[in-house]
């Protein structure tokens, strides 16, 4: 902060500052964040970096003067459709930006930098990152990326892109602060870090809402609910048992979006050999949420989502329709889950495949059923539950 003030600026300034946070952000938000987006607004308007820099430090005294002087902001404020309006030279452009000349809006890059030549340097350093990766080599990939950047609306962009590089189908981080003051949580002991770029600063990191712990989140801020006990030993004694009848079972290192995965990994289509499967599992869910998880991966594998298994007895059946497959591997998963004393919430996954149901075939659907069932040892007779 700058040491002294100019109050009659702050006084000016007050009535945009409100229409500012009003624009930008919304009750309940990071006040401090909303004031840096703020400014890096204003990098897009033209603002001269000491301009910006002036700014924020105006825009963070006001945050600090709100509770002494009771002032609401999001009250007082009026939302702008266009945002730019808020820099035009009688706003806040002609308090904050030394400049006199006409401003002509500079280049948006990632790093805080309009140089032509930083800019292409920085483009070439975030294509060798996708390109090290290897992560948006496909179109599936990159439509992947785009649904989570919509998803995470609290996050920048480019941000956005960073955490699903770092952990693919996460659902919602936050700061520490953002976590305690807005939820009552905290990161767990030895909880993995995000990295993000900081406005104004170089990195700060955020959590995962799998690696958090403190009062309960409401249900639905959860992708994949699941209720319900499972034995201690249940799951390790299945991936062995899996194991030798060649069906691998991967541990995702994933965010709570991204449950798991089913594969094949032969095509040797020999009547006397098991075809190898890999069957992907997100290690961050609770052991219910696990269960359920292997149960809809086998249904795909079992129903011949993946391919024939001669020795299986598995026939190719793949359907072309994407809502009939996750349909049936659900109602599997479904039935075998409920069957153990485990409860999804699979109503809420299949809402999105409802066109699906008609052509569901229930006797085929049963068949898988008491096949997985028999694949993963349930119900739990031989375990104990505590």
């Amino acid at each position: 902060m700058v040491a002294t003030l100019d109050m009659s600026l702050m006084e000016r300034a007050e009535p945009y500052f409100c229409d500012a946070f009003a624009t930008y952000g919304e009750r309940g938000s990071d006040l401090v964040r909303t004031a840096q987006e703020i400014a890096m607004a204003g990098k897009v308007a033209g603002f001269s970096k000491r301009g910006r820099r002036m700014m924020l430090e105006y825009l963070l005294a006001f945050v600090d003067t709100f509770d002494e002087r009771g002032i609401d902001p999001f009250a007082r404020g009026r939302r702008m459709e266009d945002p730019s309006g808020l820099f035009s030279p009688d706003c806040l452009g002609g308090l904050f930006n030394e400049d006199e000349s006409p401003r002509k809006p500079v280049p948006t890059d990632l790093f805080d930098v309009a140089d032509e030549n930083d800019e292409e340097r920085d483009r070439a350093l975030v294509d060798q990152l996708i390109a090290d990766t290897r992560l948006y080599d496909s179109a599936k990939a990159v439509k992947e990326l785009l649904e989570f950047t919509v998803r995470l609306r609290h996050i920048a962009p480019f941000n956005a892109m960073l955490l699903h590089i770092q952990k693919p189908g996460l659902s919602f981080a936050a700061r520490p602060k953002d976590w305690w003051g807005r939820f009552r949580r905290r990161p767990k002991a030895h909880a993995r870090p995000l990295l993000i770029l900081r406005n104004f600063g170089p990195v700060e990191f955020v959590y995962d809402i799998l690696d958090t712990e403190g009062e309960l989140l409401p249900e639905a801020a959860f992708s994949f609910p699941t209720s319900g006990a499972v034995p201690k030993g249940w799951i390790s004694a299945v991936e062995q048992k899996l194991r030798r009848v060649e069906i691998i079972i991967t541990w995702l290192d994933h965010g709570d979006y991204t449950a798991g995965h089913a594969r094949r990994l032969s095509s040797h289509r020999d009547n006397k050999r098991l075809e190898c499967f890999e069957v992907g599992v997100n290690r961050n869910h609770l052991p219910a949420a696990q269960l359920v998880t292997l149960a809809h991966e086998l249904a795909h594998i079992f129903l011949g989502h993946c391919g024939a298994d001669e020795k299986r007895g598995v026939k190719f059946n793949r359907p072309e329709d994407l809502a009939l497959r996750e349909v049936e591997a659900e109602t599997v998963a479904y039935l075998v889950a409920k069957r153990t004393g485990v409860s999804p919430r699979s109503e809420s996954y299949l809402d999105r495949y409802q066109g699906a149901f008609s052509q569901l075939d229930l006797h085929r659907i049963l068949k898988v059923a008491s096949t997985v069932e028999r694949e993963l040892e349930l119900p739990f007779h031989r375990y104990r539950l505590f």
